[in-house]
């Protein structure tokens, strides 16, 4: 299977699970996971039309961005766990941040944004949605006083909402054994999510997209099904 392949079956699938919801398509954001993947193999997604592409390594971020920077639309996204001295290089190259979990990274972040003239960046809370010690994220508890020291502290940033990664064992196959409903957890996410900075959600992976999209997601991140064959 070809990436143009891959990329008009995963495109397909997000608008059919649209139609059945009742959900615009154009309302969701595809970010295609391209962290460990050659620039090549994200010039081959961009011919398909892709354009936002989702990155966990900053030095990994900052050398794509240097050799696609002929693609002047192409938008690189920062995915993953951040360090403080990783942070300069990621605002430098990045469109947005969507793991900002702690005061300390947003005031970094806010720093930067001045530094490279990018008022407005927009970032995303992390929220560890299970509560997992392997993963990296606040908690949701947590999540509406760091918006608010956000909002009132950070004023080179917009925060756009709350991204997650729940835990692996909730995957699209909840809803042939859960006909009509959806995890308590999704549902918490989404009503959180409202309140949080633009009020959006950055939930849905090649596992559970369906769920995310009847959660109300607005942001879907599929790496496997794009690239698993593009190395």
């Amino acid at each position: 299977m070809t990436m143009r392949d891959r990329f008009l079956k995963i495109n397909g699938r997000i608008e059919s699970i649209c139609e059945s919801t009742g959900r615009d398509r154009g309302s969701i954001r595809l970010i295609a996971v391209s962290k460990t993947h050659p620039a090549s193999a994200i010039r081959e997604a961009y011919a398909t039309g892709q354009r936002e592409f989702g990155e966990n390594y900053a030095d990994e971020l900052e050398a794509k961005a240097l050799e696609l920077g002929d693609l002047r639309d192409i938008k690189l996204i920062f995915i993953g766990p951040l360090q403080s001295n990783k942070i300069q290089k990621i605002i430098r190259h990045a469109s947005e941040i969507q793991t900002i979990a702690s005061e300390k990274h947003a005031r970094y972040a806010d720093r930067y944004a001045a530094e490279f003239n990018k008022s407005g960046f927009p970032v995303w809370i992390e929220v560890n949605a299970g509560d997992e010690s392997t993963k990296h994220g606040t908690n949701l508890t947590d999540a509406a006083s760091l918006a608010a020291f956000i909002q009132t502290s950070c004023p080179r940033l917009t925060l756009q909402g709350l991204m997650c990664i729940p835990p692996a064992t909730i995957q699209d196959s909840w809803l042939s054994e859960h006909p009509g409903m959806l995890p308590d957890l999704y549902k918490n996410l989404k009503q959180a999510s409202l309140t949080i900075g633009a009020g959006k959600l950055s939930l849905g992976m090649s596992g559970d997209m369906e769920l995310a999209i009847r959660a109300g997601t607005d942001v879907i991140r599929v790496g496997r099904a794009l690239f698993s064959s593009s190395k």
